[in-house]
């Protein structure tokens, strides 16, 4: 599955994407390399606890979830785009 989120103004937490339950690749980068992205597992995601998302793919491989795991995007200046792949055994 593969995807694209625009991001709006800053200091907005958004809804990335889902990782399904189970064993899975994913790979997400910032298509607006002037913006900073910053992402996470948690509603309050924020440059200080946040992945900073580059426009360099970063990618988590064989990453297990047992019920499924939501991420979070924040900018530190907008408006951003993020890419996504999410890549399963199913």
């Amino acid at each position: 599955m593969m995807g694209q989120v625009v991001m709006s103004t800053a200091a907005t937490i958004q809804s990335l994407f889902r990782m399904p339950a189970g064993l899975c690749n994913v790979t997400f980068w910032n298509n607006t390399a002037a913006a900073t992205v910053y992402v996470g597992s948690s509603t309050s995601v924020t440059s200080a606890n946040g992945l900073v998302c580059h426009s360099i793919p970063t990618s988590f491989f064989q990453y297990v979830s047992s019920g499924g795991t939501q991420f979070y995007g924040t900018v530190a200046s907008g408006p951003a785009t993020v890419s996504y792949i999410i890549v399963t055994d199913q």
